[in-house]
């Protein structure tokens, strides 16, 4: 059982307790409702809890509504239950509450119980619906923090990438030779698919605050993966290597082993610039395979300038929030 299901398990058993041992305090009647509601009102984030316990006190307000007309108009039978069951379902389906059902259906079983809709027991169904959801919305406010789990997925993206940026250096040296691109691209993936996901666990789990940089990030990440496919396209297509290949893939080379800060990455764009500007003014090709193979290491420098410009939005980005929050965070 890893840290949060235990915590979950917790939150859960200790809620449910709770609620109980409070309903019982207020002498409520059928007081193990209260833990059930508790159960169900907890979900997995506290936005998903404040929606859900919304929903939940829309049944509610239904189920008393519904409940005095079929008991009052048709009696105390099971035929009016019945009728209640399909109006209570029905009207849930319709407004896509359909998880407050079970909940409708026992409280107003109490009432059918009892043949009775009294003040006294709407204030006892009241009380039971109120400590039930209020103490499963005040323990789901403790939510352990994934920040950590972000920053480190951010620093095995930031490490896959270079290993990546490697890789395509390795291609252009030897276009022959198999090198580990796929695998490192597919663990990139995964990364990125498992960072995306505590994204917006996070954002779920800050009511007030605005954390959808992580998701922006994210998306920077992606737009890196698919331009380092392109550049992977492009050099798989290489016949031989051209003396500008060799220039090229030790400029590919430091930039994967390059610190992920926005001052390198100036720096990175101005050596691209000055291999640039060096190409230029270069012999022209003597044959069509040369021609053709520096036009793919061309291509691959556009490419290459577009990686790093986007390599330093993800910096500014990550520099002015999560080193800033991360550093907020430990000061708490």
């Amino acid at each position: 059982m890893n840290k949060v299901d235990a915590s979950k398990v917790f939150k859960l058993s200790f809620g449910s307790s709770l609620a109980i041992f409070i309903a019982n305090l207020f002498q409520l009647q059928y007081a193990m409702v209260a833990g059930v509601i508790t159960l169900l009102v907890v979900k997995d984030t506290k936005k998903e809890t404040i929606k859900g316990a919304m929903g939940k006190l829309l049944g509610f307000v239904l189920c008393i509504a519904f409940s005095y007309l079929c008991f009052n108009f048709l009696g105390y039978k099971l035929l009016s239950f019945s009728f209640y069951i399909l109006v209570i379902i029905s009207t849930c389906f319709i407004l896509n509450i359909r998880d407050v059902i079970a909940m409708c259906v026992v409280i107003s079983s109490h009432f059918f119980l009892q043949e009775s809709m009294s003040i006294y027991w709407i204030l006892n169904e009241t009380g039971l619906f109120i400590i039930g959801a209020g103490i499963g919305i005040i323990i789901n406010m403790f939510m352990i923090s994934n920040l950590d789990k972000i920053y480190i997925g951010q620093e095995k993206l930031q490490d896959q990438v270079s290993l990546i940026l490697i890789d395509i250096a390795n291609i252009i040296r030897n276009p022959d030779k198999d090198f580990s691109f796929d695998h490192h691209l597919d663990e990139l993936n995964k990364l990125i698919k498992n960072s995306t996901k505590a994204a917006y666990e996070n954002i779920n789990n800050n009511l007030l605050s605005d954390t959808k940089y992580f998701l922006e990030h994210m998306e920077i990440i992606k737009n890196q993966r698919d331009i380092l496919s392109n550049i992977y396209q492009f050099v798989s297509q290489l016949n031989y290597v051209p003396s500008q290949g060799e220039i090229i893939a030790e400029f590919i080379d430091k930039v994967g082993n390059t610190p992920f800060d926005t001052d390198t990455v100036t720096s990175l764009l101005d050596d691209l610039d000055t291999i640039y500007n060096n190409m230029k003014i270069q012999p022209l090709p003597e044959d069509r395979d040369e021609f053709e193979n520096r036009a793919i290491l061309f291509l691959c420098l556009i490419e290459l300038k577009k990686y790093l410009i986007n390599r330093k939005n993800a910096q500014y980005l990550r520099d002015n929030y999560y080193y800033i929050n991360k550093k907020n965070t430990k000061l708490k």
